[in-house]
């Protein structure tokens, strides 16, 4: 990815200082003691409350300023977390977890690395455990501006001249993405107003869902896995 999140991350909560409200709502879908992938810890806004409840966290990002930032934070209250500086298309767990956070992320990525994204996603998430995910769709308000001035790598996929990726779903796209998944919660709308660091006020359309892997092998035939077409 072009984006280079070091600078960001020199700001503090950038992306906020509260942990999702997801998490908070659906806290009893994360298994006392269980294991915690989450995918761009950031700042550890969500990662460090759930090892204050006593969770096994393993989080990775590609920022070695916001990998740093957790782990010391973690070292300092003497946290279960694991914090490693990887992309997750390099990141091989031996074992799939009780629940993975996969907040933002999609949005940023090309729609070949998206696809790549949810086909992970669907391995590291153990029978029976959870999936915590939010995307941008289609109806998002800067939409229409990406169309403008992005080049467009698709009907919803677009690529800027600084070589930064914007991928959006449909809407209820992701109920098919994960078909098959038992569905606790899913919101689609616009999002509240809110700011990064002292950046301008923005306001996106939002997909929310949170999952449970049902109690079946998830080795499916190449052409019934989740696809972003």
């Amino acid at each position: 990815m072009a984006e280079d999140y070091d600078q960001t991350y020199q700001q503090d909560a950038y992306f906020g200082s509260r942990e999702s409200h997801l998490l908070t709502r659906y806290a009893n879908f994360l298994p006392t003691g269980g294991r915690v992938l989450d995918i761009g810890i950031g700042q550890g806004r969500n990662a460090l409350p759930l090892a204050r409840q006593g969770l096994e966290i393993v989080g990775i990002d590609p920022s070695g300023v916001a990998v740093e930032t957790v782990r010391e934070a973690a070292t300092r209250e003497g946290l279960p977390l694991e914090a490693i500086q990887t992309d997750f298309r390099d990141f091989h767990p031996d074992t799939p977890f009780d629940a993975v956070l996969s907040f933002g992320l999609l949005q940023i990525l090309s729609q070949q690395d998206g696809a790549s994204l949810i086909d992970r996603l669907c391995h590291w998430v153990r029978p029976g455990g959870a999936l915590f995910f939010t995307a941008w769709h289609v109806e998002d308000p800067g939409f229409a501006s990406l169309c403008d001035n992005w080049q467009r790598l698709g009907r919803r996929a677009f690529y800027s001249p600084e070589g930064d990726y914007r991928l959006f779903l449909w809407r209820g796209e992701v109920l098919r993405v994960f078909s098959g998944w038992e569905i606790i919660h899913h919101w689609e709308g616009l999002g509240q107003p809110h700011r990064h660091g002292d950046g301008p006020e923005e306001r996106h359309g939002e997909v929310e869902i949170v999952l449970l892997r049902q109690d079946v092998a998830r080795e499916t035939p190449e052409e019934a896995r989740p696809t972003l077409s």
